[in-house]
């Protein structure tokens, strides 16, 4: 999980500069606070592994979505 979490980490970052995506977006798809976000981006908290593959979902879409 800790290899997961940190390649989200590092895909987020790219995305978030990139302008594929807001963290906020990634939030609300998760049902989470941006708050929530901004803990596990700082490594405060860590998101469950649902939450994780979730991610990757998101993050499967907006890169179809930017590739088109």
């Amino acid at each position: 999980m800790e290899k997961e979490l940190e390649e989200w980490r590092k895909l987020h970052r790219f995305y978030l500069y990139t302008s594929s995506y807001e963290t906020k977006d990634l939030a609300n798809f998760l049902g989470v606070s941006s708050r929530t976000m901004q803990r596990w981006l700082k490594e405060k908290t860590k998101p469950s592994k649902e939450q994780l593959a979730q991610i990757k979902i998101y993050i499967a879409k907006n890169q179809v979505k930017t590739s088109l």
